[in-house]
C-alpha cells in the first residue's frame, strides 16, 4: 500500500478507535454504569437468609457492596460530594459490623445492629440514585 492509498485508511482507522472509545458510555458518567452492580451487591447482601444464618455468606456479601460502593462512590465523589459521603459511611458501618461476624452465634448476637446499618445504608443508596438519576438517564 502506497502513501496516497494509506492516508485514508489510517483515518478510518482512527476514526473507528474513537468511536470504540465513546460509544459505550454515550457520555453518561462512570459511576452510572457502577450503579447496577453496586444495587446488585446491596440486593444481594438485604435478601440473606438468616435462618439459619451463614456468616461467611453475610460477609461474602458485605465485601461485594464495599467493592462495588467504593468504585462507584470514588467515580462519583466530585459530582455529588454530600450523597457519597453519606453512602461512604452507611457502608463503613456496615462492612465494620461485618469484620466482627465469625460465628452464627456473632451474626444473631449483632443482627440487630445490622439490621439497622443495613435500614440506613438503604436510605444513603436511595438518595445517591435521586441525586444522580439525571446524570444517568
Amino acid at each position: 500500500m502506497n502513501r496516497l492509498t494509506a492516508a485514508p485508511f489510517l483515518s478510518i482507522a482512527c476514526i473507528a478507535a474513537v468511536a470504540a472509545v465513546t460509544l459505550p458510555g454515550c457520555g453518561k458518567p462512570e459511576y452510572c454504569a457502577k450503579k447496577t452492580d453496586f444495587d446488585s451487591s446491596v440486593t444481594t447482601l438485604t435478601h440473606v437468609s438468616l435462618t439459619p444464618p451463614d456468616p461467611t455468606v453475610v460477609e461474602t456479601d458485605i465485601t461485594n457492596v464495599q467493592n462495588a460502593g467504593t468504585a462507584m462512590i470514588n467515580a462519583a465523589k466530585s459530582d455529588f460530594p454530600s450523597q457519597s459521603s453519606a453512602l461512604e459511611n452507611a457502608i463503613t458501618s456496615v462492612v465494620a459490623t461485618g469484620k466482627t461476624l465469625t460465628t452464627t452465634k456473632d451474626l444473631t448476637a449483632t443482627g440487630l445492629t445490622l439490621t439497622a446499618q443495613l435500614l440506613t445504608l438503604n436510605s444513603a443508596w436511595s438518595s445517591f440514585k435521586t441525586a444522580t438519576n439525571d446524570a444517568c438517564s
